[in-house]
């Protein structure tokens, strides 16, 4: 298995001698948006799958490298060929805003989340209908 590709490690000792892995999110290619508790940095990465749907997965670190919030459970799907005005089969129905990402943190901060600490990552599951609202 390899590691998350958005994800840069950066390794460190700590004074015990044993390896220390933290994790940054890199300044390029990544969006900024700023909350109550501070700025944060993330990226929203997609993985196929076999249906049309898109799963999302979205990446979110404090500007001071605190520990990551990982946040599964978005979906899209792409708009046909033909509909599309960018690059054939780039184009998503639906994009994680700013907005969505400023709840997002909120939410994680709620759940347990220490942004400004460093640690593992913090995964958070989510629905569309949580995130987005209902879009029927």
């Amino acid at each position: 298995m390899t590691a998350n590709p958005i994800l840069q490690h950066l390794t460190e000792w700590n004074p015990v001698g044993r390896q220390l892995r933290v994790q940054m999110l890199p300044k390029i290619k990544s969006n900024s948006v700023t909350v109550e508790s501070g700025i944060f940095r993330y990226i929203v990465s997609e993985s196929p799958s076999d249906d049309d749907a898109v799963a999302l997965i979205l990446n979110i670190q404090n500007e001071n490298n605190g520990s990551v919030l990982c946040v599964t459970g978005l979906s899209t799907s792409r708009v046909p060929v033909m509909e599309s005005k960018f690059y054939v089969g780039r184009t998503a129905t639906g994009s994680v805003l700013p907005r969505h990402v400023e709840t997002l943190i909120n939410s994680g901060i709620q759940d347990g989340w220490c942004p400004h600490d460093a640690g593992v990552s913090f995964i958070m599951r989510v629905s569309n209908a949580e995130v987005f609202g209902d879009v029927t």
